[in-house]
């Protein structure tokens, strides 16, 4: 099992309300105070025997940000400061593949960026952010998630092409028709530049995605009045997703605990060559560019 603090959820909209509903054992560090600004309020959390920081990437009730507005360099600044070299993200994005269902869990193995203007390094100014992506996400946390969900009998999508829309506004039908050429599966707005920031800080990362609608245009639905996102969703749909949102604490700390001490990934070794050029110091605090 990790040590505490080394592992990190970071979640996106209503995961806070799953965190006191459920009444873990959880305490408020709050907003940490970083060169680029307050990161999202951080959370010490422990389900059943594994401890975590948990953190609710759009803020609280009353401060919540939008996708494009997240201050996602002060996050992963401030939890790899905490001490944190494991990121294990929550995303609810919509279905742009016509064989994914709402409430399926998908581990997406690749992304597109389709953002603009926003903040994607820590390494402004300077030359050092040429980083190999692929693999985008993490292959060990990857191989532990997929144990993990086999052991659990959870059904899931091992592989997909995560779309990162800017946001804040929903994709057009004719937006969602060149995500499927470009051979997107699903689409949604919060993992960039959140993966990009913390590999250039050697951490790992990987994310679990629970289909939470169908992207514009894949079903047609009417529009509904005096409701958020009017239609999008069926009464079984509704059920199906809430089931599955349910359990992702669960398994966030199912797969803390599964997760080795040591990395054998080439996470942790990414800036490694600009170390031994001397380019980079050893202190991570020394490499970060400025707003």
């Amino acid at each position: 099992m990790l040590p505490q603090d080394m592992f990190a959820v970071i979640a996106g909209a209503g995961a806070l309300d799953l965190l006191q509903e459920n009444q873990h054992n959880f305490k408020r560090l709050g907003p940490v105070p970083t060169p680029f600004g307050l990161s999202a309020p951080l959370y010490r959390t422990r389900i059943q025997d594994a401890h975590f920081l948990f953190v609710p990437r759009h803020g609280e009730p009353g401060e919540q940000l939008a996708a494009p507005w997240v201050n996602y360099r002060a996050t992963i600044y401030a939890l790899r400061e905490q001490g944190v070299f494991r990121v294990f993200a929550w995303s609810g994005p919509a279905a742009v593949n016509l064989s994914l269902s709402v409430g399926q869990y998908v581990l997406p193995h690749d992304l597109i960026d389709d953002t603009r203007g926003r903040e994607s390094s820590f390494l402004k100014g300077t030359d050092l952010g040429a980083i190999r992506q692929h693999p985008v996400f993490c292959g060990e946390m990857r191989a532990a998630a997929e144990s993990m969900l086999r052991m659990q009998g959870m059904a899931y999508e091992d592989h997909g092409v995560y779309v990162c829309g800017q946001g804040p506004r929903l994709e057009t039908p004719a937006e969602v028709r060149r995500m499927r050429s470009w051979g997107g599966d699903v689409v949604g707005m919060t993992l960039v530049p959140e993966v990009f920031l913390a590999r250039e800080l050697e951490m790992c990362y990987l994310s679990l995605c629970c289909v939470a609608r169908h992207a514009e245009g894949i079903k047609e639905r009417e529009q509904e009045a005096g409701e958020l996102l009017g239609g999008v969703l069926e009464q079984a749909e509704r059920e199906a997703l809430e089931d599955a949102r349910r359990r992702l604490l669960g398994l966030a700390a199912s797969l803390s605990r599964a997760l080795p001490d040591e990395r054998q990934c080439t996470c942790g070794k990414l800036m490694e060559p600009q170390r031994e050029a001397g380019r980079l110091g050893e202190d991570w605090h020394t490499w970060l560019g400025r707003p």
